[in-house]
């Protein structure tokens, strides 16, 4: 409250001093009262001059009204209660104007009371709805604020006793003083109140039975007894409504107690132009009457006859001039709520003839109705003009009763008015109002901001703000400010006074259907709906009006795709209440019936598609050609092909709006993959299905134990079961089975039920595959066409990509190397958006060149998703690949070539020959798609050398040597279980027996050769060349495998034009009776691990050395002196070597006795074992990994608890990746460990490896366990942001200050307002920041961030704003300093000259009145 000046005398008659004991009985209000003799009043005094007064108080010429202008700071103002939410309340001033109140500025009692529901205790929380209705009257102190970034003034109302009545003092509080208080606690007898006057104790006597009021809540209170003391005052009041706020005329009352809302009585001295003059408390003060302030609101100032009084309650008095206006409409309702006789106008509603009755004070005056009051203002009126007019000539038209069509904006509770407008724009826009609108209506709306909140756009409707929210907006589709767009309106919400439309296709359609009542929602109706949250169990589905259905996907006949913002057609299932459940029409397609589909959107999810086709009730359009029927489907990412890799090649060269084929799986799901299958054979049914046919099926679900799988067969939508461990062959030990929905499998039926209609199958691979290699050669080559196919299709396009082929030798320009991956990056010369990549296997320990320099590279594989060239830039492989052709004719079925593995993808293996100049090979990942232990590829590393064997009679595919011995002794014992396999084998083993006897003749001289060599020992014996009459003899055949070597002759591998004999003699043949039961069935080849397999090295030089060094053992045993000292002296040089290499810390570690010893010498680093740990993740080596992390966990001591976090860490990301043991690793890592940091790093690897689901339960354990630690409700809100759940940060905040002490409230708001900020956020994180700031203005720390956050947003000018408050506060030097330091700063980066200096001066100022202020 403005203390009284000294200046402005309050008027009356000056009388003389009186006694001291006459002064004790007339004090009223603080104030000393003196009767006095009443002058004899003049009868004929309206005859006076107005303008002659009797004392010498401060008058006004007009009754204006209150303004954004004449209001001041911190003055009492009287307001009424127009709205209330949880959070604040709108309040209605005098002057139309409006203020907001806030919870925190309600009361302290309320504050504590709201602090408290927020950490759960809500015993004694009632909502400010509940404690102020509409209509309710209030006075408190009025706060003018500066909106961030609009530079608009806004209104904040405090309604706090403290602020209210801080000026206040007890000794001057009397019997009849009124105020208003609020209840701070609620005793047995009645309530203590919160004052807010200095040192006065006040009490409402109220039995228990009788208690209405709330801790917190606000009424008006009227003093009964007061009892004084020097320090302190008590009094007992009673409460009083608020149309019984009278207080009685005394004279030379103090003003400062007179508070708004009281109701005194008014007596009128003077009709002015806008009003009434007058007096109050026995004319001792000047008080005025605005003509909108009248009794009743069609009422004329001639209506009020001079000197008579008349009731009128106080709505605010000026500080400094001491001037009281006051109100005579004392019965104050809210006009929305009124009740008229007749229909009442609502907001928005037109008046078509407004009869204007005067030209008054702030705009025209009109009739409404015959019977309500409105007003145009100046304001809008001079809104319609732009540059210099006539005022006389623009209100000429509004003369006495002339009449306009005007549209309500809205009602004024205090002036009991509706305020108007005749601009035409407003008058005759068709929506001006929510109420204009329906749900379903079809509207043209017009784009004007983008939101980033909902990824969406806002937009305009007429007056009417709408939103399209991102699940709602029409795919591929450019979107510009004030473009228009046709939408359909899904919901209008009058709370947030907006609606929400859509632009999709399914939702203009003429023949949609919009459900927007529950009523409408009967069981078997199909409405278009939009997904909106899809889980595992359930899909949430949202229509018109906010109603929301949920899809239970057990009702589903068969399993169905969804993702979030698919727009499709339901039925409603059924209806209880408000609890929709739904399901999906009827399918329009059969399983395996090919459709021409047209995609329309490309998602994330995979392609969405649109089919036309003629209506089954036969309706014409408008031409008279048959109506066409839309129906949507997805075809799903993993549906796209038959490889990993091809995936997102393929969703390339189908953009929106091409035209293919789709074949469909179930309902609204189809599939680009499987259009051949389905095309080359017909689908079986129920009926036709037998036991021993082989069908496809898709992986539906997968655990480590059971997968479900949905077969292929119409009429049949069970899911059948199998076990994980009836895929495995134990073909690679410890290989994972990893599969992934709507994965391909092939099943074999095993049974056919027909009583419960259950279909036993078996998804073994040894069930549904013949162990024809022919079979998986056909798969790569079905491979090689998809690759081809692409290509094509992006030549149509003219892609650059599509210009280069494997093979092709290019040039390309050293870019740099790629931080995470250690890759080579080239840019490729004359295509400057196609880059290549050296991957870091091809590269090893080279040097990398000069970025800039030009080299030559070879294609080696091309991934057409992301043009992407992966080359080889080594120059044997330059020289010895070719590009892609034909398989060379001396190759043909030919095994034991030895090739380079250079490539490791998805679903191939890309190899180089090593001799000679040929294609690449490609060798497949899997055998079969049902082959989930990936046996094809068993043991082949990038970089490696090992033997392959021809597959293919024309391309270069091709296998390891080991699979393809393996599967040809399967094929052959297989022949007589299986007829249709054995036509087949025959034709491959016809050359085989023609060569029977030269086989066998072999084998007798080899047996005869390794007889005479008895005295050499075994190991000699295997390494050694053996040649008989200048031929090469292969090894004995023993179980159908030839023995493998460490090292091999290079010449038996590398002869183009003279292939190998023993190439041509692989039949495993051999005489006698031991050999036959050694022959192997499936069992005991499945035994056998292919990694076991022994490879050579994949250096070449060392290869070559090896390879001389067996030959030079070969040829000679002795060796003379000399080449003793030479041979010394080498292998003294190889040592040297390797000691260096061994001490050069910087060397690259490549062996696993690099890693011992590096982990030997620094046992308790972390990083040394998560280097060896890496070292063998690269090498496949998981197991082995395991075991180190857990030999490092008990080497490294118990007082490195950072370390040892680091290795749990590693051992749990381990565990999640490759192995299904992840829960128990984290019981045993929180047993041993700080469960805190632990649970800390785990939410940091689930996020690595987007494990959302485990991610969401792990948050919810930290958060209940330790919600009183400060940091884990950032980290979890950083999560959350992760996770798409923003709309849940601010609840969760809510959490965190119910859960955390008070002393750690302000850190945990900043931190959450930086990370709204860092999500782009920044409204959300400047309200945070501003309350903080607006509560503890001392916090120079919170300043400084709140500042550096808006300049890293780039509101500068809000910034510069917020800097302007932070030098008003009254702070000490040290921290002015801060504050000016960063001040100047800010205008030295983004200001001018002008401010720069404007600050210095500033800061000047500051230092200049503070030196005076402590002299």
């Amino acid at each position: 409250m403005v203390p009284n000046e000294k200046s402005f005398p309050r008027g009356g008659t000056i009388h003389t001093e009186a006694k001291t004991a006459d002064l004790s009985s007339n004090i009223v209000f603080g104030a000393s009262q003196k009767k006095v003799k009443k002058a004899p009043k003049v009868k004929d005094n309206f005859l006076n001059d107005p303008s002659e007064e009797q004392n010498d108080q401060l008058e006004a010429f007009s009754a204006e009204s209150l303004s954004m202008d004449t209001l001041q700071e911190d003055m009492l103002v009287m307001g009424v209660v127009k709205e209330a939410s949880a959070t604040a309340l709108q309040i209605a001033l005098p002057g139309r104007l409006f203020a907001r109140t806030l919870v925190a500025d309600i009361s302290e009692a309320y504050t504590r009371v709201a602090k408290a529901a927020m950490s759960g205790d809500t015993s004694e929380y009632h909502d400010l709805a509940e404690l102020f209705p509409v209509g309710r009257i209030v006075y408190g102190k009025a706060i003018k604020t500066e909106k961030l970034g609009s530079g608009r003034i806004s209104l904040l109302l405090s309604l706090k006793p403290a602020d209210v009545h801080g000026s206040l003092h007890h000794k001057s509080i009397k019997k009849g003083f009124i105020f208003s208080g609020a209840v701070a606690e609620i005793q047995e007898h009645g309530y203590v109140i919160e004052s807010g006057v200095q040192g006065l104790q006040a009490f409402v006597p109220c039995e228990e039975p009788a208690q209405t009021l709330r801790v917190g809540q606000l009424a008006f209170l009227k003093v009964k007894k007061v009892q004084h003391d020097t320090h302190q005052s008590t009094c007992t009041c009673v409460p009083v409504e608020q149309d019984q706020l009278r207080i009685k005329s005394q004279n030379e009352t103090n003003l400062d107690y007179i508070l708004p809302g009281s109701i005194v009585r008014f007596k009128v001295a003077r009709h002015l132009k806008d009003g009434l003059k007058g007096s109050i408390m026995n004319e001792s003060f000047s008080a005025y009457i605005n003509e909108h302030h009248l009794a009743n609101a069609l009422d004329t100032l001639d209506a009020y006859e001079l000197n008579e009084d008349y009731n009128a309650r106080v709505l605010y008095v000026m500080p400094l001039t001491k001037l009281v206006y006051l109100t005579l409409n004392l019965d104050i309702k809210a006009g929305d709520n009124e009740e008229q006789e007749e229909e009442p106008l609502k907001v928005g509603s037109v008046v078509e003839k407004a009869k204007v009755l005067r030209l008054g004070s702030g705009g025209v005056v009109l009739l409404l109705n015959k019977k309500l009051k409105g007003i145009i203002s100046y304001g809008s009126i001079r809104s319609n003009f732009k540059g210099n007019y006539d005022k006389d000539e623009v209100l000429s038209k509004y003369g006495r009763k002339t009449k306009h069509k005007v549209r309500i904006l809205g009602y004024d509770v205090i002036e009991s008015l509706y305020y108007c407008s005749d601009d035409p724009n407003v008058v005759n826009e068709k929506l001006y109002s929510l109420e204009d609108i329906k749900a379903g209506d079809l509207v043209t709306a017009k784009i004007f901001k983008k939101d980033e909140k909902i990824k969406g756009w806002s937009v305009k409707i007429g007056k009417v703000n709408g939103i399209l929210e991102q699940f709602y907006l029409a795919p591929n589709v450019r979107y510009d400010v004030g473009q228009l767009v046709k939408c359909r309106v899904l919901e209008v919400n009058e709370e947030r006074r907006v609606c929400y439309l859509s632009n999709r296709s399914e939702y203009l359609s003429k023949g949609m259907k919009l459900l927007t009542d529950y009523s409408a929602a009967q069981a078997g109706n199909v409405y278009t709906g939009t997904v909106v949250r899809c889980e595992d169990n359930y899909v949430l589905v949202k229509f018109g009006s906010g109603i929301k259905g949920v899809l239970h996907r057990q009702n589903l006949k068969e399993q169905s795709s969804f993702f979030e913002g698919q727009t499709t057609k339901f039925r409603i299932l059924s209806r209880t209440k408000d609890q929709i459940s739904l399901t999906l029409p009827e399918d329009k397609f059969q399983l395996g019936e090919i459709c021409p589909v047209e995609i329309t959107n490309a998602l994330d999810a995979g392609l969405e598609i649109k089919i036309s086709f003629a209506a089954d009730d036969d309706e014409e359009d408008e031409e008279g050609n048959p109506k066409l029927e839309e129906y949507v489907g997805l075809i799903p990412l993993r549906l796209l092909s038959d490889h990993l890799e091809l995936l997102h090649a393929q969703m390339r060269i189908h953009p929106a709006g091409s035209f293919t084929e789709a074949a469909c799986i179930m309902q609204n799901i189809f599939s680009l993959r499987d259009v051949a299958y389905f095309g080359g054979q017909l689908t079986k049914d129920w009926q036709s299905v037998q036991v021993g046919d082989i069908i496809r099926s898709y992986v539906k679900h997968a655990t480590e134990q059971v997968v479900d799988l949905m077969v292929c067969v119409r009429n049949y939508n069970k899911p059948v079961k199998v076990h994980v461990k009836m895929l495995r062959l134990n073909a690679v030990k410890n290989a994972p089975v990893e599969l992934v929905p709507e994965q391909l499998l092939l099943v074999k039926v095993l049974s056919k039920e027909v009583e419960t209609k259950t279909l036993t199958v078996s998804a073994k691979l040894t069930d549904v595959w013949s162990g024809d290699l022919g079979d998986t050669a056909k798969l790569v080559e079905s491979y090689l066409d998809e690759v081809a196919q692409i290509k094509r299709a992006l030549e149509e396009t003219s892609a650059p990509i599509s210009k280069y082929s494997v093979g092709d030798k290019i040039d390309v320009v050293f870019k740099g190397i790629d931080a995470t991956s250690h890759d080579w990056v080239y840019t490729v010369e004359g295509s400057a958006k196609v880059s290549a990549l050296l991957l870091s296997s091809l590269a090893g320990t080279a040097t990398a060149p000069e970025a800039g320099s030009k080299h030559q590279a070879v294609v080696l594989w091309i991934d057409y998703s992301s043009d992407v060239l992966l080359i080889s830039n080594k120059k044997l492989d330059i020289e010895h690949i070719a590009p892609s052709g034909a398989l060379s004719t001396n190759l043909i079925g030919k095994a034991g070539m030895k090739a380079k593995v250079l490539l490791k993808l998805e679903s191939v293996v890309v190899c180089s020959l090593k001799k000679g100049t040929n294609p690449l090979v490609i060798c497949p990942i899997r055998l079969h798609p049902n082959d989930v232990e990936n046996s094809g590829s068993a043991g082949l590393r990038q970089g490696d050398f090992c033997n392959i064997a021809f597959i293919h009679d024309t391309l270069p595919i091709a296998v390891p040597e080991t699979v393809w011995r393996i599967w040809r002794g399967l094929k052959r014992t297989a022949e007589s279980e299986d007829t249709p396999v054995k036509a087949k084998k025959a034709k491959v083993e016809e050359p085989t027996k023609k060569k029977k006897a030269k086989t066998e003749e072999t084998l007798k001289q080899k047996k005869e050769e390794l007889s005479a060599k008895k005295q050499t020992t075994k190991r000699k014996a295997e390494e050694a060349e053996k040649i008989t009459n200048g031929q090469k003899k292969t090894q004995p055949l023993t179980n159908g495998l030839a023995k493998e070597k460490t090292k091999q002759n290079g010449k038996l591998f590398f002869e183009d034009k003279t292939p190998a004999k023993s190439a041509k003699s692989e039949t495993p043949k051999t005489n006698g009776v031991e050999a036959k039961s050694r022959l192997p069935g499936v069992s005991s080849f499945w035994d056998s691990d292919v990694n076991q397999t022994k490879e050579a090295s994949s250096d070449e030089d060392e290869e070559q050395d090896a390879a001389e060094t067996q030959q030079n053992a070969a040829k000679k045993k002795r060796l003379s002196s000399k080449e003793k000292a030479k041979a010394e002296v080498k292998e003294e040089q190889r040592l040297r070597e390797i000691e260096e290499r061994n001490a050069d810390p910087k060397a690259r570690l490549e062996t696993i006795d690099q890693y011992e010893r590096l982990v030997i010498a620094q046992p308790n680093s972390s990083i040394s074992w998560l280097k060896y740990i890496a070292f063998l993740l690269s090498n496949t080596e998981i197991e082995k990994a395991r075991d180190l992390a857990r030999r490092a966990i008990s080497t490294i001591s118990f007082r490195k608890t950072q370390e040892l976090r680091n290795m749990w860490s590693a051992l749990l990301n381990m565990e999640l990746v490759y192995s299904n043991n992840f829960d128990d690793v984290l019981k045993e890592a929180l047993n041993c460990n700080d469960p805190l940091e632990i649970y800390i790093n785990v939410v940091d690897i689930l996020k690595k490896n987007k494990k959302k689901e485990r991610l969401a339960s792990v948050l919810t354990t930290i958060l209940n366990k330790f919600k009183a630690e400060l940091r884990v409700w950032p980290l979890a809100a950083e999560a959350y942001f992760w996770l798409g759940k923003s709309d849940q940060v601010h609840n969760l905040l809510q959490r965190a200050l119910r859960g955390l002490p008070n002393q750690e409230h302000i850190p945990c708001i900043v931190s959450f307002a930086k990370l709204y900020a860092k999500h782009d956020n920044n409204d959300m994180a400047q309200t945070l920041l501003d309350d903080v700031v607006t509560s503890y203005p001392k916090r120079i720390d919170i300043w400084s961030v709140y500042v550096d956050m808006l300049i890293k947003a780039g509101q500068i000018d809000s910034a510069r704003n917020v800097l302007e408050r932070a030098v008003l506060q009254k702070l000490k030097p040290n921290k002015m300093q801060v504050i000016y330091k960063k001040y100047l700063q800010l205008e030295e980066n983004h200001g001018t000259e002008a401010t720069v200096a404007k600050v210095k001066q500033q800061a000047e100022q500051w230092v200049k009145n503070y030196a005076k202020a402590i002299k």
